[in-house]
């Protein structure tokens, strides 16, 4: 029907019947034909479509961004706005008496509890253990948020510190698990204008949940501070369990990777050192002008925000073209308001300062999530390693701006020109990144680069084709000048090898292994090991009747 897997046309040795495709597949028990593997995109009834979007195409990226709320959309909205007003019951009941009894302590508990846990999720993720510790994490989160809320309640009655201390470290590992299963299931959603909207209505109910919190005694927040994080966990977890079912078919992260590369971002790329910016901006407007660890109360930005960014995406006829001019119109916003902050050292501007700030960062906060959600839907197997990172920068990014809004509060009053000093530096840190550089990142090229995962069918061969493999693997590597070794690497990656079983070779690590399959990918110019396959098959014979 001209469908496309990516660039190339579905290979003619593709098998239609299922036990052919389970025995050609290099995944553990084989994706089966309608599995979660294969399930790309669904309708209003839940039905599932076994042809992936061309992606390449306008009409895939049409599709992306244009289709229907469903009642997954429904269960993501209410557990975002969970997630969002815990943050209010975090601040004001558990980090500001932390701040005033143990600032120091506050701050290396964020560390060992908020930032270091989701190293040891990456490192879980990637020896594979964290298939098996799925069906009690979640347990195991809502136990210790609950033995966390039990001992803040515990330090609100006899004034330990001690057990302030131990209540903040308990919730935050218990909490670290639901927000994870929330940013899974935010990727589960149909398409990016659908999740934009998801995120906005979140944040807008969750901001004025916040507010309404204030109405309420102290028993009242502690009881909160134990439902909602489990509330979010219950909604999330099915909507997730999808994607941890993915994680322990393939049996890892490597073997996936290694035979589909350009679906996964590097760590290291643009568009997460840009979430950890984004976080230092919303750190340092929490603390800034704070007054006993408790910030200023500036959910009416968010509120506005969350407002005119869902309003225009709803009456914008644009697709998914709005993800960089509301970067721009973000930084633009946050300039303005650490102008605003130096103005008011020597001018009584007020809080000013922090509500512009909040407008920037809740902009800030919306791309994080779009960012997030557009790598997790188009690679539903490395979303738990994208929120990850994700929230690992996160934490990091916050904790760096609280610090220095902390530090231009302890220089107001005493030294307001070395005040001003600072928050000029910041100014400038910021604009040269805004402008000098992020003039030239996309994160809709980030999000779009990102090439569906294309499930490997290797042929099904008798002897005589074995032998022929290494022949054309060695042809083709003497016309794209690959070495010895990749020559024998990509016979076996033609031949259906995942990642994992060629460097179980004693000679050969996995890292190895990754740098000659990057090496071999590039040579030939293919982006999966499907299209290796194909151009192995077929491509040698095609250059040599065009010769």
């Amino acid at each position: 029907d001209g469908s496309r897997w990516n660039r190339r046309a579905a290979p003619q040795h593709t098998v239609a019947s299922k036990g052919a495709y389970e025995h050609a597949s290099p995944y553990r028990d084989g994706p089966r034909r309608g599995s979660s593997l294969w399930r790309i995109r669904g309708n209003a009834h839940g039905e599932q479509s076994e042809r992936p979007f061309d992606y390449n195409s306008e009409k895939g990226r049409e599709d992306f961004a244009s289709m229907s709320t469903t009642k997954p959309w429904l269960a993501v909205f209410a557990a975002g706005a969970c997630e969002s007003a815990c943050n209010r019951l975090l601040n004001a009941d558990i980090i500001a008496p932390l701040s005033v009894a143990a600032p120091v302590a506050r701050d290396t508990l964020f560390i060992v509890a908020n930032i270091c846990p989701f190293l040891l999720v990456l490192f879980a993720l990637k020896r594979g253990y964290l298939t098996r510790m799925g069906p009690w994490a979640a347990t195991a989160s809502c136990v210790l948020v609950i033995a966390g809320t039990l001992l803040v309640g515990l330090h609100a009655k006899t004034g330990s510190t001690a057990a302030l201390c131990g209540g903040y470290a308990l919730w935050q590992l218990g909490s670290l698990w639901a927000t994870l299963m929330y940013l899974i299931a935010l990727c589960q959603l149909d398409n990016i204008r659908s999740a934009m909207l998801c995120i906005c209505a979140s944040a807008l109910i969750g901001t004025l949940g916040q507010r309404a919190v204030d109405l309420f005694s102290l028993p009242m927040h502690l009881i909160l501070c134990a439902v909602l994080p489990c509330a979010t966990l219950a909604l999330s977890s099915h909507l997730a369990r999808e994607n941890l079912a993915l994680l322990n078919e393939t049996g890892g992260l490597e073997s996936v990777e290694l035979s589909n590369p350009a679906a996964f971002v590097s760590p290291l790329n643009p568009a997460f050192l840009c979430l950890f910016v984004f976080n230092l901006v919303f750190g340092f407007s929490l603390a800034l002008n704070c007054i006993s660890g408790i910030p200023v109360d500036t959910s009416p930005s968010g509120i506005v925000t969350a407002l005119l960014v869902g309003g225009v995406v709803v009456a914008s006829r644009r697709r998914s073209g709005f993800i960089d001019p509301l970067a721009a119109l973000a930084a633009l916003v946050v300039i303005a308001g650490l102008l605003c902050a130096i103005v008011s050292l020597f001018l009584p501007l007020g809080s000013a300062s922090n509500y512009i700030l909040r407008s920037g960062s809740a902009c800030f906060s919306i791309i994080h999530y779009l960012v997030i959600f557009g790598i997790g839907s188009r690679n539903r197997i490395g979303a738990l390693r994208v929120a990850a990172w994700a929230c690992f920068l996160t934490g990091l990014g916050t904790l760096v701006g609280t610090l220095s809004g902390h530090g231009v509060n302890r220089l107001v009053g005493t030294n307001d020109a070395l005040a001003a000093g600072l928050l000029c530096a910041i100014l400038v840190s910021f604009v040269a990144l805004a402008f000098l550089w992020l003039a030239k990142f996309s994160f809709r090229a980030v999000i779009f680069g990102v090439e569906p995962i294309t499930p490997v069918v290797a042929p099904i061969e008798s002897g005589k084709e074995r032998e022929s493999i290494e022949d054309r693997c060695a042809r083709l590597g003497t016309q794209h000048g690959l070495t010895k070794r990749e020559v024998e690497l990509c016979a076996l990656l033609a031949r259906g090898r995942n990642g994992r079983a060629i460097s179980d070779q004693p000679t050969l690590s996995y890292s190895t292994v990754k740098t000659h399959v990057k090496h071999i990918y590039m040579k030939l110019d293919v982006h999966t090991q499907q299209e290796l396959i194909d151009l192995v098959e077929g491509g040698l014979g095609r250059q040599e009747e065009g010769a």
